[in-house]
């Protein structure tokens, strides 16, 4: 033995290991950073290692054979001692790849300790911002699957901190997956994909999924997966990253075991880029995930997973990814529409971009993004939405607006609703696609102004659990409890909204805060330019709502006069308030209505009236009255009069 040692020596092999070692490890290195910034092939960086490793025992054999002399390389064996270039400067040479060899270990090392979960490294090299206001939507598939994980950091009084003993073992979040792409342009792309997942996901039978809301809230946080699953109450979390470069696709993944830091499964995928491939892909990670949780997690039984495919068109498809979140924060939904309108051109039997272009439609004009006649944004709703349909008949947006049409219409004193028929579309909705917030809020903005408050809440109350950052949900959640008068809670709700960047100002629960004496709170909203911002007297209206029953009418005339002129949204608040500081001059129909403070205008003829025209009488009469309302018997024994309280 010593004597082989001693021949390795003298042959120079490990100097030559050692070179080998600090030098592969440097091209290694180089080929990864020239691979992301020169937007060289995925396989690049994975070509120059292999060759490295291939080439490694190629040197030795080398090294073995042939030495390096003052008269050039020469076989070993033909060498006296000491006459080789790596016997003069042996030593030196030594001390070299010693300190290179050290800070080569000292590197992996530092790289290794430093390294959190995939999704951190990536977005601190893109710089990723959250973006993560409100509901995402699920497949259109019938969802046995409403154990969705609570989420304690909403809960008052909770940061939301501690380990939860009661953490359900069959629990997941998935997390954004980071835009590893060569410009940094693809994170909708990457998003969308995690989404993806996370939708085929929902649907497993037994398998509770933390929402998209309270998964992407923690986009571009500098917080470790544990600590993100103790928030989310979910012992599994699933991360990852997507890197998009000419045709190629490279998506990585890997699901971790949060309760003992353990790697269940992960895997890397490089595709060219196709629609086929990346449904395949989402099929592939989804399987995987259900197979891996089903070993160890008795209730999961092992499903098959099936990802729909929604369209054969790759262009098409990144639009609507591009479209999606948009539509979900309710944000620049001009650019939404225009997105989706060159989705249906590359392919016109796209229906999810048929179906969320038809709800769109009235966002648009609601959000002041659009202005358009009621009867042409009725009309496009309407021809959006059968197109939907005619692809897909159980297309759950495509239904649930629709309804919404029908319900704005009556609200609005239109047309005459036949509520019987909204609320079984709600229905059928929901019972497509349990968890869509959309669908949730909008029935329980039915049921409001139905004056079925409690049923209201439950809808609010369920979408707020399933998109805890869904702002309509929460919005109607507070007006809704101080409505029932629970102004405790509905101010509390408020705050913690308002904390946790969730409350949007157009829905402050207002009474609530009145008798609550939350002065600062209700004027901050107030002042807005979606609401009175501009408007001089909202001192006095303050101290006016503190009044009920008390009539106001020269401060009503004049905030109708302030409204009339500022849109859609601060008209539709002018007449309310009006109508609330005693101006019953207007036919009105509004969820918000039912609360305490206007039982004036609930006793006033113009109040009867809307009720009889918008239709909700005739629901009233075939599924029963309010509690603050009755059936009034005539002289005769009819019944076709009725007081609220």
């Amino acid at each position: 033995m010593n004597k082989l040692l001693t021949e390795l020596r003298r042959r120079n092999i490990f100097r030559v290991a050692g070179v080998y070692a600090v030098v592969g490890w440097l091209l290694a290195q180089a080929a990864g950073v020239l691979e992301s910034s020169i937007g060289l092939p995925l396989w690049f960086d994975g070509f120059v290692v292999a060759t490295l490793l291939i080439g490694f025992p190629i040197a030795l054999l080398l090294a073995w054979a042939f030495e390096m002399t003052p008269e050039g390389v020469k076989r070993s064996e033909t060498i006296p001692e000491g006459q080789s270039v790596s016997a003069r400067t042996g030593r030196t040479l030594d001390y070299v790849i010693v300190a290179g060899l050290v800070l080569v270990a000292a590197l992996v090392i530092w790289q290794g300790t430093r390294s959190a979960p995939i999704l951190r490294q990536a977005q601190d090299e893109v710089g990723g911002q959250a973006q993560d206001k409100v509901g995402g939507q699920a497949q259109d598939k019938v969802v046995d699957n409403t154990n969705a994980a609570p989420h304690p950091e909403l809960v008052e009084g909770s940061g939301g901190t501690s380990k939860h003993a009661n953490t359900d073992t069959a629990s997941i979040a998935v997390l954004p997956f980071a835009d590893l792409s060569p410009d940094g342009d693809q994170e909708y792309f990457s998003d969308g994909i995690a989404e993806e997942i996370l939708n085929v996901l929902v649907r497993v039978k037994g398998l509770s999924v933390a929402s998209r809301t309270s998964s992407f809230q923690f986009k571009g946080r500098d917080l470790g997966i544990p600590e993100i699953a103790n928030k989310l109450n979910v012992q599994h979390v699933l991360e990852g990253s997507v890197r998009k470069a000419g045709n190629t696709l490279r998506i990585t993944a890997q699901l971790i075991d949060t309760s003992n830091d353990r790697h269940l499964w992960s895997d890397t995928f490089d595709r060219p880029l196709t629609t086929e491939n990346i449904f395949e892909i989402q099929d592939e990670i989804a399987q995987a995930i259900v197979d891996a949780l089903s070993e160890s997690i008795a209730v999961l039984a092992k499903a098959d997973i099936v990802v729909d495919v929604p369209t054969n068109n790759l262009t098409a498809y990144e639009l609507f990814l591009e479209a999606r979140p948009l539509f979900q924060a309710r944000t620049d939904l001009d650019k939404v529409d225009a997105l989706l309108i060159r989705a249906l051109e590359q392919d016109p039997q796209y229906a999810e971009a048929w179906e969320m272009r038809a709800a769109v439609q009235g966002l648009m004009v609601d959000y002041s993004y659009a202005s358009m006649p009621r009867d042409d944004v009725e009309k496009k709703t309407i021809e959006f939405a059968e197109r939907a349909l005619a692809i897909n008949a159980n297309s759950a947006i495509a239904i649930a607006t629709l309804a919404r049409l029908q319900a704005g219409n009556a609200f609005g004193l239109r047309k005459n609703g036949d509520f019987n028929a909204i609320i079984a579309a709600y229905d059928r909705a929901l019972a497509i696609k349990p968890h869509d917030a959309s669908a949730l809020n909008w029935r329980g903005i039915a049921y409001a102004a139905l004056g079925y408050l409690d049923t209201a809440l439950d809808d609010f109350t369920r979408c707020v659990e399933f998109e805890p950052y869904y702002t309509a949900c929460l919005g109607n959640q507070f007006i809704t409890l101080g409505s029932l008068g629970r102004d405790g809670e509905a101010v509390a709700k408020y705050k913690a909204a308002l904390r946790n960047g969730s409350a949007m100002i157009v829905y402050p629960p207002i009474d609530a805060l009145v008798r609550q004496d939350e002065e600062m709170a209700l004027l901050s909203a107030f002042n807005t330019p979606n609401m009175l911002f501009g408007w001089h007297r909202q001192g006095e209206l303050y101290d006016a709502l503190r009044q009920p029953g008390t009539p106001h009418l020269e401060l009503a005339k004049d905030i109708i006069n302030f409204g009339k002129a500022r849109g859609v949204l601060v008209e539709e608040l002018s007449v309310f308030l009006a109508t609330r500081l005693g101006d019953h001059s207007h036919v009105l129909v509004d969820r918000r209505l039912w609360d305490a403070a206007h039982k004036g205008y609930r006793q006033s003829d113009n109040f009867k009236a809307g009720i009889e025209k918008s239709g909700i009488l005739d629901y009233w009469r075939k599924h029963g009255f309010p509690p603050q309302c009755r059936p009034l018997t005539s002289q005769d024994g009819g019944t076709d009069d009725f007081e609220c309280d």
